[in-house]
C-alpha cells in the first residue's frame, strides 16, 4: 500500500511541476511594411527597441521579404520566440548588411602551409584604424540604424496592448536615401 501511495504521490508533483512552468506576458501581433525609396526594401532586419523606463518590455525584431513585408518576433529569456511585441514604447532601427561571403577555414591558420605572421597580417589587415573589425558594409543609410534620436527619422512608436481577437498592429516604414524616414503603428 505504501508503494501505491508514493506512486500517487510522485504522479501528483510530476503534473504540478509541469502545471508550472514559465509564462511569458502577452505580446501584441505586429506586421509591417519597410520602403527605401519608395521600393519595398529586401533583407532588412528591423528592431524594436524599449525606450528607457518602459517597464517589462523586451526588444523585438523582424526580417523584411523580397515584398518588403515582415513580422515582428519577441525572444523570451526561455528560449520561446513569440510572434509580436510586448505593450511598450520602442525606437525603431533598421539595419541591412553586406552579406559577407565567408570559408570554413577563413581567419584560421593551415598548419601545413604558411607563415603564422602572414595569417597574422591579413587578419590585422581586416581591421580599422582603431583596431576594430570593421564587419560588413551597411546598404542603406546609417542613420537609421542609430540608437541617437535624429531630427529626420521619426522613430519613435508605442505598441498599445493587444486587446483578444483584435487584429495585428501595422508598422510602416519608409525611408531615403538621405537619411530621413518615418515609422508609425496603425
Amino acid at each position: 500500500m505504501h508503494k501505491k501511495l508514493l506512486a500517487l504521490l510522485c504522479v501528483g508533483v510530476m503534473i504540478t511541476i509541469a502545471g508550472c512552468g514559465a509564462s511569458n506576458p502577452p505580446t501584441t501581433p505586429v506586421t509591417g511594411t519597410i520602403t527605401y525609396d519608395g521600393e519595398p526594401l529586401e533583407g532588412a532586419t528591423v528592431t524594436l527597441t524599449p525606450e528607457a523606463g518602459s517597464a517589462g518590455s523586451r526588444s523585438a525584431s523582424g526580417i523584411s521579404d523580397a515584398s518588403g513585408n515582415f513580422v515582428i518576433k519577441t525572444v523570451f529569456p526561455d528560449g520561446a520566440s513569440v510572434e509580436g511585441a510586448l505593450a511598450g514604447s520602442y525606437s525603431v532601427r533598421v539595419t541591412k548588411l553586406e552579406v559577407q561571403e565567408t570559408t570554413e577555414t577563413d581567419g584560421m591558420l593551415d598548419q601545413n602551409e604558411g607563415d603564422p605572421s602572414a595569417a597574422y597580417m591579413d587578419q590585422v589587415s581586416m581591421m580599422t584604424e582603431d583596431s576594430e573589425n570593421a564587419g560588413p558594409a551597411s546598404l542603406i543609410n546609417e542613420a537609421f540604424s542609430s540608437y541617437e534620436k535624429l531630427d529626420d527619422w521619426n522613430n519613435q512608436v508605442s505598441v498599445a496592448a493587444a486587446a483578444e481577437g483584435a487584429a495585428a498592429a501595422t508598422l510602416t516604414i519608409t525611408l531615403d536615401d538621405n537619411g530621413s524616414g518615418e515609422a508609425k503603428i496603425q
